[in-house]
């Protein structure tokens, strides 16, 4: 803190402004370029997403079917 403090004595809110703004933007970069790499390769993503609906889907009825026969909506066998 006492470093930040020196470094913007006498500068304005502008600079500071500024500064954080890189500092956030540095940040992000990795996430950016992971994004756009991403962004590029569709037929990946969509397997992904497909791949990730199955698997929900396969999770959710176990789930579902567990719950209909706590209540009593569904018989067991």
């Amino acid at each position: 803190m006492d470093e930040i403090t020196a470094e913007f004595d006498g500068k304005g809110y502008g600079d500071f402004k500024a500064a954080v703004g890189q500092c956030v933007a540095d940040e992000l970069k990795p996430i950016r370029e992971k994004y756009a790499e991403l962004m590029e390769n569709r037929s990946y993503l969509e397997e992904q997403m497909r791949s990730g609906a199955e698997r929900a889907d396969k999770i959710s009825r176990k789930t579902l079917t567990k719950a209909k026969k706590k209540v009593g909506l569904l018989l067991e066998k």
